[in-house]
């Protein structure tokens, strides 16, 4: 099903986004060198010494395109190099870290980001240069370390402290790679394709907003610290993403969206598959100008079918996967903040038929490349596969070499600086076929007495909606929904007797974790969903990642969903000038 995209058109001599990241023995002899300086010469008067320091030096080169109507309003293919400084005084047990700058409860600001966290540097390297740019930020770290320090011992004197694990955790010297060749690509083919593809909405002259975006973002990291841990790895990805936007005959604000996200653009459906998707995606807006509402709240089954599956375990699992702990301020901690898993092992989460496995290093499912994989994360260490549910309870969490009083063992899920799942797998050894999970469906609608029930095939990804669909409908679109909210996109009525009807807009309220323990049933096929998922945990470099789901279809015993509610804004008052009379 999936056919080289551009065959042809990665040769010599082709325009393409560049990739000449530099040489890796001129940065690791330039980050050996600073790491021995500064653990040798940095000491700051009445203050401590640095007992580790780390270095990141990314490259990273960027192929972005956007279209609108079949003109493309952006091409960009720019190369970065930025570099970024770990850095602890004091010891494992007590640093500076974990500690929050005033003001941080109160504006959820996290740490300053300073002049050596993604620091930008010039692409020209060579070893001096780099040094001195290693030299100024290590500086400016370890001045920012000392004062966070500071203020730690003047927190833990005033408090009776309930948690005394260790700040950090020491590994031994070890050399890690994971890299991949990089193809380059032709840009002037990634222009004619989104020209295309963003041309296809010009028959549909109803919708007031519509865009197609493409990035290529290949980047290699080099990681260096003070313990002799060495590591270089690649990271592919690219993503196109397709948004349009309209209003119902009442008004009423409507999107639909198409993402696909792989590692390279050779592995993108083909030029006709896109294009079908595409139309499939416009026929769909067209036809929900017309649909019916939902006339009331519905409580009752619902099934999730191939994205919203991903969707639903994307927004209401993923996030709570992770090993955080609460950084110390000023404030004292308010009782239940913690959410997510990390009270609650050795308990039920999920219906006693589901696992989820953690597989970061997993390449593919079925064909399908995983954009969350990766073997390597960003503190050198291999990413460790873990059990995070076995038999419906909670047994592991992601974590980094941040202990944390749940887990102990450092695990390898460190992704721009914070932990982050890269590939999880939902698996059930009682999974039914697609037939049986619809009939299954269609019992428990006749079993409570209802004359319909909902089934679900697209839910909003929070990344689309602040990104591309926010700068496309510039904000018409509302850009945030509550949390435990699914705004649900593409829901249809279904009757006793199978018949579907297309609906508008709905949303799935009160959707969290404990929601999934209402889970009765799972198909046995299961689809990779790729997708950008926001931080799951406080302290990230980058406000988006790409993660894997390897999911099935799900069906919920019980969910209450709601009509949208509230004024819409008026239509056009005249209609667009591409409309003929009585279309």
């Amino acid at each position: 099903m999936r056919t080289l995209l551009l065959l042809g058109c990665i040769a010599a001599g082709a325009i393409a986004q560049p990739w000449q990241p530099p040489a890796s023995p001129v940065v690791f002899r330039a980050m050996e060198r600073e790491l021995e300086r500064g653990l040798r010469q940095l000491a700051a008067e009445n203050a401590p010494a640095p007992y580790y320091i780390e270095y990141r030096l990314q490259y990273r080169s960027a192929l972005v395109v956007q279209a609108v109507l079949g003109t493309v309003t952006r091409s960009v293919a720019e190369p970065s190099l930025r570099l970024t400084v770990g850095m602890r005084v004091g010891s494992p047990e007590l640093d500076n870290t974990n500690v929050a700058q005033v003001g941080f409860l109160l504006f959820g600001a996290a740490e300053g980001r300073e002049p050596w966290q993604r620091r930008p540097i010039p692409l020209e390297l060579d070893e001096l240069t780099l040094r001195r740019e290693l030299w100024l930020a290590t500086d400016a770290a370890y001045k920012e370390a000392v004062e966070a320090y500071a203020r730690k011992l003047n927190l833990v004197r005033t408090r009776i402290r309930r948690d005394t694990t260790p700040d950090f955790r020491l590994l031994p010297p070890d050399t890690l790679l994971d890299t991949l060749p990089v193809p380059t690509v032709a840009r002037h083919a990634i222009e004619q394709l989104c020209r295309e593809l963003s041309a296809i909405f010009r028959d549909y002259p109803r919708f007031t907003a519509s865009a197609v975006g493409f990035e290529y973002l290949p980047a290699q990291t080099w990681y260096c610290n003070s313990e002799g841990r060495r590591a270089v790895k690649t990271e592919l990805f690219t993503g196109l993403e397709v948004v349009a936007y309209a209003q119902g005959r009442d008004g009423t604000p409507l999107a639909q969206y198409y993402s696909v996200y792989v590692r390279t653009p050779q592995e993108l459906p083909s030029r006709d598959s896109l294009i079908r998707a595409v139309r499939l995606l416009a026929q769909r807006l067209e036809s929900q100008r017309n649909a019916p509402a939902l006339e009331e709240p519905y409580v009752g089954p619902v099934l999730f079918e191939g994205r919203a599956a991903g969707e639903l375990f994307a927004q209401a699992f993923v996030p709570n996967v992770v090993a955080v702990r609460e950084p110390m301020s000023e404030f004292l901690p308010v009782g239940g903040r913690m959410r997510g898993l990390q009270q609650r092992l050795g308990t039920r989460v999920l219906p006693p038929f589901l696992s989820v496995w953690a597989t970061p290093c997993r390449r593919t499912f079925e064909g399908t490349p995983l954009v969350g994989s990766f073997c390597v994360d960003d503190e050198g260490m291999a990413a460790e596969s873990v059990a995070v549910v076995v038999g419906g309870v909670a047994r592991g969490l992601l974590t980094t070499r941040v202990p944390v009083r749940w887990v102990q063992t450092p695990g390898g899920h460190n992704r721009a600086g914070a932990p982050m799942p890269g590939v999880l797998e939902i698996a059930s050894d009682t999974a039914l076929p697609a037939a049986q999970l619809r009939e299954r469906f269609l019992e428990l609608l006749r079993e409570r007495g209802l004359s319909y029930g909902l089934v679900v095939r697209s839910v909003a990804n929070i990344n689309i909606v602040q990104t591309i669909l926010a700068r496309t409908t510039l904000g018409a679109y509302p850009p945030f929904v509550r949390e435990g909210t699914l705004a649900l996109l593409e829901l249809y009525r279904v009757y006793p007797d199978g018949r579907e009807e297309l609906l508008q807009p709905c949303d799935a309220v009160g959707v969290v974790l404990r929601s999934l323990r209402d889970i009765v049933a799972v198909s046995q096929r299961r689809i990779a969903y790729n997708y950008l998922a926001p931080a799951a945990a406080p302290g990230s470099e980058m406000p988006y990642l790409p993660v894997s789901l390897i999911v099935p279809d799900v069906l919920l015993e019980e969910l209450e969903v709601r009509p949208r509610e509230g004024d819409v804004p008026k239509l056009p008052v005249v209609p667009p000038p591409f409309v003929q009379e009585g279309r």
